[in-house]
């Protein structure tokens, strides 16, 4: 039997006692807050009490009027049907996800502590408001609070080397709880900027769980599409995608782009694909896969299009190629914007040495063959335990090239390699865990060549990986 439709105003008040109620949990947790409009306050919210009385008042006044279907039995029928919302399910399953390791940060903070000899700053001693001031985070919050800024040594660290996207978002995210407002200390600020970013991460991770669905859905088949996501969310590096970090706003851009690509909207896939440009300086990678896509496209329709060849044909070819260039486009125009800051068209790549990144070909595999030959692997693990765990994401990376490669094609598998393989001869592996964690190919291969118990058994040990890497990480191990 169909759900009765209920009237507007009584969907009006359900949603608002779910907002108010959520509020009440989020202030009881984390303290009162402020909403601002530009600098100017709005909204104050700080009162548990006077929350609990505004949820009970709209739910009493809801259920004196309408109390035919109650709230709570939405709510159950809703779960009953979650079955019907697959892409739904999807990104719930992420968003979970995220919050478990952000409890599981804080209690490692509470129980291990923060490594003293690694901190590089803190800016509260709040333990749980200072959770995701970690590492990058301060240059991407920096860039939020006050812009790039170059010295001319491209010798030293500077921020120009962070792409402009997801700090552009920060101050999105920043405004309405106030990290520009006048009266608040910097530190303060900063950590708000931070907060609204571990936001925009689990927003923009929960977003691409739905699309990785999707694209599984279309990949490898609907029955094997969750177990994608599952996975994606279970990896231990997807740790990152609760910290505000660019891994979540370059998975959501990049398999965005592929979906609609496939799917021939090259306006939103250029749009996502531009976005991904703006985002890292790898995201430009993605139009040579774009690019593969397309091939892979002609070369099956090869004996259609010779046969029978047409002028809507080459139209489609023309919007495909411009909706491909966009990631390159994108990346394009922020060398624009460095070569007017620093004189040098590609200074962003330039900065990137100072953290150790230059090419060194295959120095990094020798180097690690050496150390495994000559001192053997538990010495070597013990020796350098974060660059063992990062050696791990590129292993799993580069394993499963093949099975990406037979189950989703070449351009799936170009996407892995491209991304995988010139950082590690550029920088070793350095940050190459967390990297990894974005090649969604990776997931939706492993879930299609894997039977559902071998599934299983990785997402147990994947989660328990994560746990792992979150502890690490948040504190202030450097796992990078």
């Amino acid at each position: 039997m169909p759900a009765v439709k209920l009237p507007l105003w009584v969907r009006a008040l359900d949603a608002a006692a779910i907002v108010a109620l959520v509020l009440t949990t989020f202030v009881l947790l984390f303290g009162g807050f402020d909403v601002h409009v530009s600098l100017t306050p709005l909204l104050r919210v700080h009162s548990t009490g006077r929350l609990l009385f505004v949820t009970a008042a709209l739910l009493a006044i809801r259920h004196a009027a309408h109390p035919a279907t109650p709230l709570h039995a939405r709510i159950l029928d809703w779960l009953r049907h979650r079955g019907e919302r697959p892409a739904g399910n999807a990104a719930a399953l992420a968003l979970s996800s995220r919050i478990a390791v952000l409890f599981l940060a804080y209690m490692a903070v509470v129980t291990i502590g923060v490594d003293q000899t690694s901190k590089g700053f803190e800016l509260s001693g709040d333990k749980l408001f200072n959770l995701p001031a970690r590492f990058d985070a301060g240059w991407y919050g920096g860039i939020a609070l006050d812009g790039y800024s170059f010295s001319g040594d491209f010798s030293r660290q500077q921020n120009v080397a962070f792409f402009p996207a997801y700090p552009m978002l920060l101050r999105v995210a920043g405004y309405p709880i106030g990290a520009f407002g006048r009266s608040i200390p910097k530190e303060r600020r900063m950590l708000r900027l931070f907060w609204g970013g571990v936001i925009l991460s689990i927003v923009a991770f929960a977003w691409a769980g739905a699309y990785v669905w999707r694209l599984a859905r279309d990949l490898i088949g609907e029955p094997r599409a969750f177990d994608a996501v599952a996975l994606l969310a279970a990896y231990p590096f997807a740790a990152f995608y609760s910290a505000p970090y660019t891994e979540s706003v370059f998975l959501l851009g990049s398999v965005a782009a592929v979906y609609h690509f496939r799917r021939d909207e090259w306006a939103k896939a250029g749009a996502w694909g531009l976005f991904v440009g703006l985002t890292r300086p790898n995201g430009c990678f993605l139009s040579a896969v774009l690019a593969c896509l397309l091939a892979e496209r002609l070369w099956r329709e090869r004996h259609r299009i010779s046969t029978f060849p047409s002028a809507s044909g080459n139209s489609h070819i023309s919007k495909s190629l411009v909706s491909a260039a966009m990631p390159g486009i994108g990346m394009l125009a922020y060398s624009a914007y460095v070569k007017h800051l620093t004189g040098a068209f590609f200074g962003w790549a330039r900065l990137h040495e100072a953290w150790g990144r230059s090419y060194g070909g295959l120095a990094p595999v020798e180097r690690a063959y050496g150390w495994i030959t000559t001192e053997g692997l538990i010495h070597v693990i013990e020796g350098v335990p974060f660059d063992t765990l990062n050696s791990l994401g590129l292993i799993f990376a580069l394993l499963l090239v093949w099975p990406v490669f037979r189950r989703l094609g070449p351009a799936m598998a170009l996407f892995v390699l491209i991304n995988a393989v010139p950082p590690m001869l550029a920088g070793g592996v350095l940050s190459i865990g967390r990297l990894s964690a974005t090649l969604f190919p990776l997931f939706l291969a492993l879930a299609a060549v894997a039977p559902p118990r071998v599934v299983t058994a990785f997402i147990i040990a994947f989660a328990a990986g994560q746990g792992l890497v979150a502890a690490i990480f948040f504190t202030w191990r450097p796992l990078f």
